[in-house]
């Protein structure tokens, strides 16, 4: 089999507290189904993290960010999506965003704003 095909197994030791929290999370979560999976991506996403000011450490796009919702907030969106009006948080988010950022009136006055600013540059020639 291929090297890089093949996963490496480690022994990993976490007080019982943390397993706790792992399990409740890996309960309520629709992305991870169990510890190990939970435990990958955790480890990969503190690596990223630790990385990120370098220049081959994210591999986060420009308009990725990652927001701490308050649970009520998130409880919200996770219903949202559960009825199936978004495929997904990030999806929901994104609408949110939308609407506040670029609802019509926004929108125009950046436009109007652009404009102005336009109209108040002057090109000066060499002399």
């Amino acid at each position: 089999m291929s090297d890089l095909l093949e996963n490496e197994r480690i022994t990993l030791r976490l007080d019982s507290d943390i397993l706790k929290l792992m399990d409740e999370f890996v309960a309520n979560s629709r992305e991870f189904s169990n510890r190990s999976q939970l435990a990958r991506a955790a480890v990969s996403a503190y690596l990223e993290a630790k990385v990120a000011g370098t220049e081959e450490g994210t591999h986060r796009r420009p308009n990725e960010v990652m927001v701490l919702l308050p649970p009520l907030v998130l409880d919200t969106v996770d219903h949202l999506v559960d009825e199936g009006i978004y495929t997904s948080v990030s999806e929901a988010l994104a609408d949110c965003a939308r609407h506040q950022f670029l609802h019509e009136e926004h929108v125009e006055s950046v436009k109007k704003d652009a404009v102005q600013q336009r109209s108040a540059m002057k090109v000066v020639p060499k002399t």
